[in-house]
This record gives structure tokens, C-alpha cells and sequence, in this order.
């Protein structure tokens, strides 16, 4: 069972979103436009967001509450699940509003906020996983600790150069972050009977 377990993991993670990130940003402007800018392009083009949100939610999502049964704390399951699903939610609730700040500022706006706020809470999910599981193993959970810092470090990086939220963000924290997530999970397999 354990096998088709990272056979499926390994072709999500590795493959498939990478891979559909990669398809979605297209091969220019990765630094002066955005996914959501991309969304509104057509009809086509939003569809395609709204699947690469759903790829994406759905992964964060099952492999965070999977991770969150393997803490030890109840606190530290109930508050990775609680970030887990409120980052999913905000991504969820961006993907549905499209981004025309011409046409309708304020949901423009509340689209940037949405999406942020799901980097943010994911990201505060995945810091929280590593805490707790580096409490009980220093040597085995610091990597994806320098791992996370890293993430973050070089998303503020790509932030800072077109002082935007760019295609090149978008695509370096999704694969990252996906990636990070898989060297968790195997990371926590380890600890399992």
C-alpha cells in the first residue's frame, strides 16, 4: 500500500503540478504579469486557473490534514487543520473572483487579499508542522526548516525585483512549496510503524 502511496504522491507532486504550474505561466512576461492577470485572457485561460487552484487546493489540503494526523499535540492537529483549510478556503474564494481591477476595483482587491492570505496560511501550516515534528527530531526536521526559510527568503526576493506579485512568485512557491510538502510527508513516513 505504502508503494502506490509515493507512486501517486511522486506524480502529483513531481509531475503534474509542476507541470501544470509551468503550462498555465506560459514561456514570457514572468515577471511583469500574473496568474490572475493570465485568468482573464479568455475563457480558456480561466478555466485553466480554475483547475490548476483546484489541482493545488486539493493537494495543500489532503497532504496537510495527512501530515496534521502524525502530530503528536491535539493543539497542533486542530491548528494545522484550521490554517490548512482557511488557506484552502481563501484559495478557493480567489480563483472564484476574477481579477479586473478596471472593471471592479473593490473584488480586485479582495482578490490580491484573498490569495495572499492562502500563501500566508499555508505557509503558517507547513512552519507549524515543522515545529512540532523538529521538537522531536532536531537532526531529521531541519532541512525543510532551512527548506521553508529558503521558500520564503527567495519568494520575497521575486517579489522585491518587479515589486509585484509575478508569474515567476507564483510558479517558485507552488512548485516549492509542493515539493516541500512531499519531503515532509516522506520525512513523517519515516516515524510511522
Amino acid at each position: 500500500m505504502k508503494k502506490k502511496q509515493h507512486i501517486w504522491l511522486n506524480l502529483v507532486s513531481c509531475f503534474l503540478i509542476p507541470c501544470y504550474t509551468l503550462l498555465f505561466a506560459g514561456s514570457i512576461q514572468w515577471f511583469s504579469t500574473n496568474f490572475s492577470v493570465i485568468a482573464v485572457t479568455g475563457e480558456d485561460h480561466y478555466r485553466g486557473f480554475v483547475y490548476w487552484g483546484l489541482l493545488a487546493g486539493a493537494y495543500f489540503l489532503v497532504m496537510l490534514v495527512l501530515l496534521a494526523k502524525r502530530l503528536p499535540q491535539p493543539w497542533a492537529r486542530v491548528g494545522v487543520f484550521g490554517l490548512t483549510v482557511g488557506g484552502v478556503l481563501c484559495l478557493g474564494y480567489a480563483v472564484t473572483i476574477p481579477y479586473l481591477p478596471d472593471s471592479f476595483p473593490k473584488y480586485a482587491a479582495l482578490h490580491v487579499l484573498l490569495a495572499a492570505l492562502a500563501c500566508a496560511l499555508l505557509m503558517a501550516a507547513l512552519l507549524l508542522c515543522l515545529l512540532v515534528f523538529r521538537r522531536e527530531d532536531r537532526r531529521r526536521w531541519n532541512p525543510p526548516l532551512w527548506a521553508w526559510l529558503a521558500i520564503v527568503g527567495i519568494s520575497a526576493i521575486l517579489f522585491g525585483i518587479p515589486q509585484m506579485v509575478s508569474t515567476a512568485l507564483e510558479v517558485f512557491f507552488t512548485i516549492s512549496a509542493t515539493l516541500l510538502v512531499r519531503d515532509m510527508w516522506l520525512r513523517a513516513q519515516k516515524d510511522a510503524p
